[in-house]
């Protein structure tokens, strides 16, 4: 059975990074059970420590093989690149030699050791018949149940080694059940760590949390609890069951596809989700978030997906400053031939309800399918309803909690509803709208 002493890393991570934990973090690195399971709050401290680790045995323990697994190569390269950060600072103090190779996925090899960085998803095939020393898991509740019993277990096997899973909780899924293993098991152990066990995280910044974010969503992401659905439009378990992983691969081909497109105001992202139609199911083949930049940049990144997805319809939130942007996206599609349409949607609270039903109705019957990306999971999770003083139902996010994802899943949904994967008029601009939209545009197109 392969074995490490974590006294020793923590010796080596004070000599050569200057490295000491607080206090819930040594209770974590001081265990060695062959599987050790944490739930965490946000910024617990879990990649720094996760890091240390990671880092250390590679220098300690020449020959070793790690794995880094996250949902996505993106998520498991923030793990990857604080401990290729560390180990450059040993090689800088030391005169040690790394091997560093960033494609078809991130390692670094030093002292014969080796640390990776994979995908749950896009390669977790490619990981069967594999063997490891130690596998860490971040975000491990948003992998699909089966991925850690069949794929990353099996490939401890040769060195009896150490399976690591972290995460913010997700509903009481698999991740919650592997939690409840190590509450009294011998061989699992498991530890809730909230964010107030950081010590570097001020009582006031977790007070203004708690004034920002739902009851429900504090007790979540901030005190590291396994909450139930009470109020979820979207249900963990047919969230679950709407999971596709294989979508994770999907390319553009030949056939059409719809998409729905939320503009980001303030802190929300500008969010773009496409759907194919397949075997009697909408697939979300392509779910993006694109970053804050200007407008017109944004603009040209959707122009650059819509036509590689070869997208009929685009069904986009025209209200307020979607308006002038719905238009100036469709004269530009327009002006390039594309053949691509836009279908603006002006939402008002019936408008979104509907849509978001519709949608929450559509998925329980199992005619959506989607892939196991972790913003749209969480988002979906986080989207409750609620009743207003007035009486109304109110649909949304949770406190500060995004939802441009949603949003977006849900145009897209109506668009190929309404469509049927055709071609929906474009509504006409008035001419005083149309004046009012050129302002608007004048404006928006400073910004950034």
């Amino acid at each position: 059975m392969w074995t490490y002493s974590p006294e020793q890393i923590l010796r080596v991570a004070q000599q050569w990074w200057g490295w000491t934990p607080h206090s819930a973090q040594s209770e974590w690195m001081l265990d060695t059970h062959p599987v050790k399971v944490a739930a965490c709050g946000r910024r617990w401290g879990k990649t720094e420590s996760l890091a240390v680790e990671t880092a250390a045995l590679a220098l300690l323990q020449p020959g070793i093989r790690q794995v880094i697994v996250a949902p996505t190569l993106d998520q498991a390269r923030i793990l990857f690149d604080r401990t290729l950060e560390l180990l450059q600072v040993w090689a800088e103090r030391t005169g040690g030699k790394l091997l560093v190779c960033t494609t078809p996925y991130p390692r670094v090899r030093v002292n014969g050791s080796e640390v990776t960085a994979r995908s749950a998803y896009r390669q977790a095939r490619s990981l069967r018949g594999r063997s490891a020393h130690r596998i860490v898991v971040d975000e491990a509740a948003y992998l699909t149940e089966e991925v850690i019993p069949q794929v990353l277990m099996p490939m401890l096997a040769d060195a009896e080694g150490q399976l690591v899973l972290l995460s913010t909780p997700f509903g009481r899924n698999h991740f919650w059940e592997w939690f409840q293993r190590g509450q009294s098991g011998a061989v699992c152990r498991s530890f809730r760590f909230p964010t107030s066990s950081n010590p570097r995280i001020s009582t006031a910044f977790l007070q203004l949390q708690r004034q920002l974010l739902t009851e429900r969503q504090f007790a979540i992401e901030y005190e590291a609890q396994f909450v139930d659905d009470a109020g979820a439009v979207f249900p963990q378990a047919v969230i679950e069951a709407c999971i596709q992983p294989s979508l994770s691969d999907t390319r553009p081909e030949s056939a059409p596809t719809v998409a729905g497109l939320d503009w980001g105001r303030y802190h929300d992202f500008t969010a773009l989700v496409v759907l194919r139609e397949s075997d009697g199911r909408l697939q979300a083949v392509h779910v993006e978030r694109l970053p804050g930049t200007a407008w017109q940049v944004q603009i040209d990144r959707l122009m650059q997906r819509l036509s590689a997805w070869r997208a009929r319809t685009v069904c986009c939130d025209a209200t307020g400053v979607g308006d002038p942007l719905a238009e100036t996206l469709q004269q530009r599609l327009s002006d390039n031939r594309t053949g691509i349409r836009v279908e603006p949607v002006v939402f008002t609270a019936s408008t979104k309800r509907t849509m978001i039903e519709s949608l929450a109705l559509a998925m329980e019957q199992g005619r959506v399918a989607i892939p196991p990306h972790p913003d749209l999971l969480r988002e979906l999770h986080a989207f409750t309803a609620s009743r207003t003083t007035a009486g109304h139902i109110r649909l949304q996010a949770q406190g500060n909690e995004h939802d441009d994802l949603v949003i977006a899943l849900a145009l897209a949904f109506h668009s190929a509803g309404k469509s049927a994967f055709g071609a929906p008029a474009v509504r006409p601009l008035t001419s005083g709208r149309r004046r009012e939209c050129e302002q608007m545009k004048t404006v928006m197109y400073n910004r950034g």
